[in-house]
């Protein structure tokens, strides 16, 4: 069989069994319909008094009493956990899915067979999750690591650079050295030097180097001021890099926090954490470019109380993402000016990455997503996703009940956020070894 169709007969004998917590919203809905109907009863409602389905009725076919009543309904939640729990765990199965993930290879046959010559699953338990340790340590890892970071940042260096650009694979190639060399996850979003290493695939090494810069140097910021990134999302008003920073660290699209009072406004609600008129707009700004207030469609607030308090921080990085003097973006009305700062927000607002959460400067935008819990959810998740060959959590909707990951994620934070160990612990995992 193709590695192809090896990872597609994955996901179809995998999926099934990781979405408890929606296999059991499904079961609570036609439950609650159940319950509905049941409310609307009449004087042929079975439910009665006399009815029946009335215990006291002897001819109730639910009867406790009767030993030839069919056993009690179960709950969703008892359905849920029978179903998990008549999983079995297959070492052999989570070896070649391993193998796969974290070198890029099947298993030998002398590795197969240490597996099968254990005595019992507490035996071949220690065997495989050696076999995982050895799978980290091996070089191989640094080169899926690589792919990996790739495939989330949609990057990569296609041929030899040309004209000066920027240079695609280091972004992926910092993440991937921040993984293997068990560095804070932090690091990724707040590292001021050596953010962009090379990677020799023949070796597996990475070799610390500092990014290029324009003729304007500036501030280092992890991935954040990558000149790749920052050229790979060049777009009017700087909102796609914004957009970048936002689906891929924090998991989730704009509009990124809502209000606990929304209130309605034009035709529709607004529901953002920051006031309505604390933006760019027609109420403030009179001759604003862009009306980030019109209410006439759909609330453009909602998302852009946020989007416009990081934005305006990326647009001085010209289309090969390097740093110049002047702003670099346009605005889309017609002649196309240059965008400052006074078309995102009135002179009095600051810059913030969420409500409470006031930044200065890019360096500050970096520490403040890194502290936010969301985001080391949002690196946990998409390790957990990449384990069970489920798509990305953003693109794909492959969103993950936060009860499923709660213990990752505490380990994550508590081992200091090196996602090393976290891909250890989902390898390891019982929902990973058992089918």
């Amino acid at each position: 069989m193709s590695k192809k169709g090896r990872e597609t007969m994955r996901r179809i004998t995998r999926t099934p069994l990781r979405t408890p917590a929606r296999t059991l919203a499904a079961f609570g809905a036609v439950l609650a319909l159940a319950v509905s109907a049941s409310a609307c009863g009449s004087s042929e409602d079975p439910n009665t008094v006399g009815g029946p389905n009335d215990p006291s009725n002897p001819n109730n076919p639910s009867n406790p009493n009767d030993p030839n009543a069919p056993p009690a309904q179960q709950t969703p939640e008892e359905q849920v956990k029978q179903i998990l729990d008549a999983r079995k765990a297959d070492y052999g199965e989570a070896l070649r899915t391993a193998s796969l993930k974290l070198r890029d290879e099947l298993p030998s046959l002398a590795e197969i067979k240490q597996i099968e010559a254990a005595a019992d699953d507490a035996a071949k338990k220690v065997v495989y999750e050696k076999l995982v340790d050895d799978m980290i340590a091996s070089p191989k890892f640094a080169a899926i690591m690589v792919k990996f970071w790739k495939d989330t940042f949609r990057t990569g260096q296609v041929g030899a650079l040309q004209m000066g650009a920027a240079n695609r694979d280091t972004a992926a190639n910092f993440a991937a050295q921040i993984v293997v060399d068990s560095r804070a996850y932090s690091e990724l979003l707040t590292a001021s030097t050596n953010t962009c290493p090379t990677f020799d695939p023949a070796t597996s090494t990475f070799t610390p180097a500092s990014c290029a810069v324009g003729a304007t140097a500036g501030p280092t910021a992890g991935v954040l001021t990558d000149p790749g990134i920052l050229s790979q999302y060049f777009a009017n008003m700087a909102f796609r890099r914004v957009r970048f920073i936002q689906e891929t660290f924090a998991c989730s699209k704009f509009p990124a926090e809502y209000s606990a009072t929304p209130k309605p406004l034009g035709n529709g609600t607004f529901t953002g954490a920051f006031p309505y008129e604390s933006i760019t707009g027609k109420v403030n700004t009179p001759n604003a470019k862009i009306d980030f207030q019109d209410t006439s469609a759909v609330i453009c607030a909602n998302c852009h109380v946020n989007l416009n308090r990081v934005a305006p921080m990326f647009t001085n990085y010209d289309a090969k993402g390097f740093l110049t003097a002047a702003s670099q973006v346009e605005v889309p009305v017609p002649g196309n000016p240059k965008a400052q700062r006074i078309d995102y927000l009135p002179a009095a607002e600051g810059y913030a990455w969420r409500a409470g959460k006031p930044v200065t400067d890019i360096p500050t935008l970096g520490a403040a997503i890194a502290a936010d819990p969301e985001v080391g959810r949002c690196a946990v998740n998409r390790m957990w996703n990449y384990a069970m060959s489920r798509g990305d959590i953003v693109n794909d909707l492959a969103t993950i009940p936060n009860a499923v990951t709660e213990p990752y994620v505490k380990d994550f934070a508590a081992n200091g956020q090196k996602l090393k160990e976290t891909i250890r612990g989902i390898f390891k995992s019982e929902d990973f070894v058992k089918f």
